[in-house]
């Protein structure tokens, strides 16, 4: 609009009195949304009944307006729309937020199995070209899922679900990502401020990958590193627990995938350095969640082809407990890892309920023994006995153990009495930064 215009003016086009219209439209469409968003929380707080919101992203619709213009691209978001439109009941809302994103909300959804099928069926929708004047445009689309299952601010339920649109999007184009919200009273014990500083500092490349030596120990020999994530000003988040907090905002795979970006190319250089250095394993443990999320496994078998790093130099933990909770999608994700040859370890081992079953269910290549057992295990009778156990059956298996958690030398000798293979902890070495790993290598 030309901003020298008087207010009582009328415009100059057609197309500019069609775009005044489409923008008051908006207006009212947007504000019948939020007045609706308010209703539903009411009801949530009143019944306890959830709903779901969804925010859906037109991926490459700049690059249509660049090949197209964009009076074609206008047209184009009004048919998607109106294919949307299709899916929905008389009681939900969808409403064009801005240009290429909606925002769908539905009150008769209030599961997140549901909530994804309907993100497959939505992204099923542009499986096939729009037509568009004589124009067939094909385009994908990423959807952040927000389950509200607890009362929230209407801010804060759009930060959920703009927050799980981010992490979609960071798995690539046409994929779908489930917020796991957090009921408000550990929200705002967490703080807001407390994400935004997290999310920050990933950005900003603050949190590092830090890297714990484990031996062979009947030998000390150096195999490899566990990489664990170090933020120097961790404390900010209270109970010095920042990856707590960025599993349950799911900022989990943004912090997921920056650090295993980062240590695949301190490995490559690594392997490069010396004929030796060859053989150095990393060990990463991630969030259940590239298990379950759609295209997850995927984005990081992609991270690892692109670094040119030999996957079976890769081992991704999973904790036992989380195996649990996602059966079948597990199985067939980590399947695809282990079909290029990234080992898989179940980590935590013996924390949870169902130890023995994992062991027949996954395909697993190490059993990683949780530290807890090795603290005890020289008072507990109990403790030394299990681990003898996970031994044995780890071997039987053709699994190979890594007992975590050594802190003295009493423990050292006895876990390598006791047969077990690989072992880390504070005594055999604190985690580093790469640049003292560079003078344990001698380079």
């Amino acid at each position: 609009m030309n901003k020298d215009r008087l207010p009582n003016q009328q415009p100059e086009n057609n197309t500019e009195l069609i775009s005044l219209a489409l923008s008051h439209s908006l207006r009212t469409q947007r504000a019948l949304f939020l007045i609706q968003l308010k209703s539903a929380l009411q009801e949530l707080q009143q019944t306890q009944r959830s709903f779901v919101l969804l925010l859906i992203k037109v991926d490459n619709i700049t690059e249509v307006e660049q090949s197209f213009g964009s009076e074609l691209s206008h047209k184009l978001i009004t048919i998607i729309q109106t294919h949307l439109q299709s899916l929905t009941s008389s009681n939900d809302c969808l409403v064009n937020l801005q240009g290429d994103e909606f925002a769908l909300l539905k009150t008769d959804i209030t599961d997140a199995d549901s909530a994804i099928e309907l993100a497959k069926e939505i992204q099923s929708q542009f499986r096939f070209s729009f037509q568009v004047n004589n124009y067939k445009i094909l385009c994908s689309s990423s959807i952040g899922i927000s389950l509200q299952q607890a009362p929230h601010s209407v801010s804060q339920v759009l930060k959920d679900a703009d927050i799980a649109l981010t992490n979609a999007r960071h798995q690539g184009f046409g994929q779908y990502h489930l917020s796991t919200a957090l009921p408000t009273p550990m929200k705002n014990t967490l703080g807001i401020l407390q994400q935004e500083k997290l999310t920050r500092a990933i950005i900003n490349h603050d949190i590092l990958p830090y890297y714990q030596p484990i031996i062979q120990l009947n030998n000390n020999q150096l195999i490899g590193f566990e990489v664990i994530a170090h933020w120097h000003e961790k404390e900010q988040c209270g109970d010095n627990n920042f990856i707590s907090l960025a599993e349950n905002t799911d900022i989990i795979i943004a912090l997921d995938l920056h650090i295993i970006n980062k240590a695949c190319l301190q490995l490559k250089k690594w392997h490069n350095s010396h004929r030796d250095n060859q053989q150095i394993i990393l060990t990463m443990n991630l969030s259940a969640k590239h298990l379950i999320l759609n295209g997850a496994v995927e984005h990081l078998i992609f991270i690892i082809q692109q670094q040119q790093i030999p996957p079976h130099s890769l081992v991704f933990e999973f904790r036992e407990q989380e195996f649990m909770l996602h059966n079948k999608f597990a199985i067939c994700s980590l399947e695809k890892l282990r079909q290029i040859g990234v080992k898989v370890g179940l980590d935590d081992f013996g924390t949870g309920f169902s130890s023995l079953n994992a062991f027949f269910q996954y395909p697993i290549d190490f059993v990683k023994i949780d530290s807890r057992f090795t603290n005890r295990m020289l008072m507990s009778k109990k403790d030394l006995s299990l681990i003898r156990v996970i031994r044995d059956i780890s071997h039987d298996m053709g699994f190979k153990v890594i007992v975590e958690g050594i802190e003295t030398q009493q423990q050292h000798a006895k876990l390598v009495e006791l047969g077990c293979e690989f072992g880390q902890g504070s005594y055999i070495a604190e985690p580093m930064d790469y640049r003292h790993v560079n003078r344990l290598l001698d380079l």
